[in-house]
């Protein structure tokens, strides 16, 4: 028998037992849309958390203090004298205090670790956020004792119902091991750099994330020691962040006549790192989805089996016209391999559809590639060669004698 030949015989086979065909692909139509779903909403939520922090991390790098080395002295501290230095060399784009604390704050009965960036005006310019309730630091409040900061929105809708209700609210901050608690007026909210983790995972426990001013975080948590240990740099160029990192350790090592002393680190490292672990994911839950497969992989190798003892006296009948093991063989196979990939195919089409009504309601804009088709498509072509070998096999191996004599 040739190709069309066994084509034909298996769609009009197919055709003829319309609601056995369409139970058995149900399993492989419900696996292929749960990969694909799963798939277009894992890569779409990486791309929409990793875009904004790409965009923040490009082209900077931070230099902090090694304090396992043996060779720190207090004088290796950073000040301000250190950022005008550094400045005045003009290697750099911009430049600014690094410092990033973590602080329990309270609202009503409502506590929360927060995440800290503490801010100034230059520390603005080298992360921007996009204010959309209320406003920004203004230049008096980096002088003095302000006790003000900025919300990221996903924190405010949390504790207060909306952004706009944040605004002019009081959040209670207080620094870990001490119960000494400090009042802080909200005065803008922003955009949190982390909006699209939080809608894909509705994570309640996610930290607060603020910004307060140099000066009144100085004043009230550092003892007004005007020394820090971390800086962060904007290179002028992008593509040669290296050696911008290297021209800011050897700078330093200069000035302050020492050397192994300063670590530097791009920014972008740490993000590389937060997609590893969000790809990790997306491909385990991707697993996850797909053990559905195999569950339908099974169904198709039971229908097959019956089929082949509903027509063991076709096969007899065929095997006495001549037809050879190798013909059966082909025949059942190819039914069970045309199963799965109608199955695939439309599977594919109900993903598609399903990710998108899945993107719409966690806010996220799903990523479907060829790549996943493809994997797709093969999946599907596997599972019907794999759970079909059995059934064919069986069906090929039959005394054409015994066959005929079956009822």
């Amino acid at each position: 028998m040739n190709f069309l030949e066994i084509f034909k015989g298996t769609i009009s086979t197919l055709k003829s037992n319309k609601l056995r065909t369409i139970l058995t692909m149900l399993g492989i139509i419900i696996g292929i849309a749960s990969v694909i779903t799963m798939w277009s909403i894992g890569v779409g939520g990486r791309e929409n958390v990793l875009g904004d922090l790409k965009k923040i991390g490009y082209g900077k790098f931070t230099v902090s203090i090694d304090y396992k080395s043996e060779k720190f002295k207090y004088k290796d501290y950073f000040s301000n004298a250190t950022l005008n230095l550094l400045k005045e060399s003009g290697k750099f784009k911009n430049i600014a205090i690094g410092i990033e604390e973590r602080f329990r704050t309270k609202k009503g009965n409502i506590r929360k670790f927060s995440y800290a960036d503490i801010s100034t005006a230059d520390f603005e310019k080298i992360s921007p956020v996009e204010i959309l309730v209320g406003r920004n630091f203004l230049p008096f409040e980096y002088e003095k004792n302000e006790r003000v900061i900025t919300l990221d929105n996903s924190s405010a809708k949390k504790l207060f119902g909306s952004e706009k209700k944040a605004i002019g609210e009081i959040l209670e901050i207080s620094r870990f091991r001490t119960n000494q608690t400090y009042n802080y007026k909200i005065i803008g909210v922003f955009r949190s750099p982390y909006e699209a983790f939080d809608k894909l995972f509705a994570d309640e426990d996610m930290p607060v994330i603020l910004r307060m001013p140099y000066k009144t975080y100085n004043q009230t948590f550092n003892s007004n020691l005007e020394t820090f240990d971390s800086i962060i740099i904007e290179a002028k160029d992008p593509n040669k962040l290296a050696e911008s990192m290297n021209e800011a350790k050897r700078i330093l090592e200069f000035y302050k006549n020492t050397n192994e002393v300063y670590i530097t680190r791009a920014i972008s490292n740490d993000i590389e790192s937060f997609d590893k672990i969000l790809s990790t994911l997306s491909i385990f839950i991707t697993l996850a989805a797909s053990i559905s497969l195999f569950v339908g992989g099974i169904g198709v190798m039971n229908i097959m089996l019956v089929t082949v003892v509903e027509r063991t006296k076709e096969i007899g009948i065929r095997k006495a016209l001549g037809a050879k093991n190798r013909d059966i063989l082909k025949q059942f196979l190819f039914e069970s391999v045309i199963l799965t990939l109608l199955g695939g195919l439309i599977g594919i089409v109900l993903g598609f559809i399903l990710g998108l009504l899945a993107g719409k309601i966690v806010g996220i804009k799903p990523v479907f590639s060829i790549f996943s088709i493809i994997l797709s498509m093969s999946i599907s072509v596997i599972v019907g060669v794999v759970f079909g070998v059995s059934p064919a096999r069986k069906a090929a191996k039959l005394n054409p004698i015994d066959a005929l004599r079956t009822e």
